[in-house]
């Protein structure tokens, strides 16, 4: 019995040093770009594209000297204030620029994937509760039921991903 433990031992004893030293070797030739690209998974998948929840299939012609671009789809948010029922100077921007007023309980914007939704509540000075009131079935962020609270600020509800 102590014969086999002894013959482990030193089986996994001499598998640890030759898994470290070939560990070693194999980092050093990473060291060599065009070995690089054969060990590195990574540097063979740069420069493709990633298929992501926000990439559509459709093509559309945008510039004669590029012939294809993605088109995003777009998506449906409503935005609702909790405890008022207007609130004309609280702004929804989108990407930096004025979307829509909160002239009533509740906005309904077009989003496309990509873009970044925020609330300025800057024009009041008592804290603001919004919510996301309803979403398309295709916009994966923001979320229903989602709260957002500003006090004075401009809250970023977030970066619009779509299926």
């Amino acid at each position: 019995m102590k014969d086999l433990i002894d013959r482990v031992e030193k089986g996994l004893i001499r598998f640890v040093v030759i898994g470290i030293v070939i560990m070693v070797v194999v980092q050093g030739f990473m060291s060599v770009d065009p070995l690089r690209l054969y060990l590195s998974w990574g540097e063979r998948m740069e420069g493709e594209q990633l298929q992501l929840p926000v990439a559509a299939n459709k093509t559309e012609t945008v510039d004669p000297d590029v012939e294809e671009a993605a088109v995003s789809p777009r998506a449906r948010l409503v935005l609702e204030i909790s405890h008022f029922s207007s609130l004309p100077r609280a702004k929804v921007l989108v990407n930096g620029s004025e979307r829509a007023a909160f002239n009533g309980k509740q906005i309904s914007l077009a989003v496309q994937a990509g873009d970044k939704v925020e609330i300025d509540a800057t024009a009041y000075n008592f804290p603001i509760e919004f919510s996301v009131e309803a979403i398309s079935s295709n916009l994966v962020f923001p979320e229903k039921s989602q709260k957002y609270t500003t006090n004075q600020t401009v809250v970023m509800v977030g970066r619009v991903i779509v299926k």
